[in-house]
C-alpha cells in the first residue's frame, strides 16, 4: 500500500496545530493580562489600546471581524468585507496576529508563541488559516502558504498549498 506524500504532511500539519494550541493553553504565559477585545459586523469599526496591548477590527457590508489580544503586550487586526469573515487572535507578548477576508472568505490567524507574526488572507469562499508559534512567521493567502522561524505552519484552501516549519522539519507542498 501506497501512502501519498500530501497525507502524511497533512496529518503532520494537524498533529502540529493540535500540539502548538495545546502547548499555548498550558504554558501559562500571559494568562494574568487583560484581555483587548475588538469584535464587529456588517459595516463598523473599532480600534482599542490598553497600555502596550492592542486591536482593530474593521468590517464590510455582510461581513464579520474580530480581533483579540490576550498577551498585554501584542497586537491583532481583523479586517472583512463582501460577506467576508476574519479573526486574528494574538496569545503571547511582542506578537502580531493579522487576518484579511471578502468575497465569503474565512480567514484565521493565530499567534501562540512570543515574537511571532501570523497572516491570513481568505477570498472568493476560501478559507485560510495562519498560525506563527516561538519566533516563527506564517503567511497563508494568494500566493499560497509560507512557513519560517521557530514554529509556524499555515494553508489556503484556494491554491492547496500547506506548510509546516519546525526546527529542522520543513514540509510544504
Amino acid at each position: 500500500m501506497r501512502i501519498k506524500k500530501f497525507a502524511v504532511r497533512g496529518l503532520v500539519l494537524a498533529a502540529g496545530l493540535a500540539g502548538c494550541v495545546g502547548f499555548a493553553g498550558l504554558s501559562g504565559e500571559g494568562v494574568a493580562a487583560a484581555d483587548t477585545r475588538c469584535s464587529v459586523s456588517n459595516g463598523h469599526q473599532v480600534e482599542r489600546v490598553e497600555g502596550r496591548s492592542g486591536c482593530g477590527a474593521k468590517a464590510g457590508a455582510g461581513s464579520r471581524a474580530s480581533a483579540d489580544e490576550y498577551s498585554g503586550r501584542g497586537t491583532a487586526v481583523s479586517v472583512s468585507d463582501n460577506g467576508g469573515n476574519a479573526a486574528a487572535y494574538n496569545l503571547q507578548p511582542g506578537s502580531t496576529a493579522l487576518a484579511g477576508a471578502n468575497s465569503r472568505g474565512n480567514a484565521y490567524s493565530v499567534t501562540t508563541g512570543p515574537s511571532a507574526l501570523s497572516v491570513a488572507q481568505a477570498r472568493r469562499g476560501g478559507t485560510t488559516v495562519a498560525i506563527g508559534g516561538w519566533g516563527g512567521e506564517a503567511y497563508a493567502g494568494p500566493e499560497g502558504a509560507r512557513c519560517s522561524g521557530g514554529f509556524a505552519t499555515a494553508f489556503d484552501t484556494s491554491t492547496g498549498k500547506a506548510c509546516l516549519h519546525a526546527g529542522s522539519i520543513d514540509l510544504r507542498n
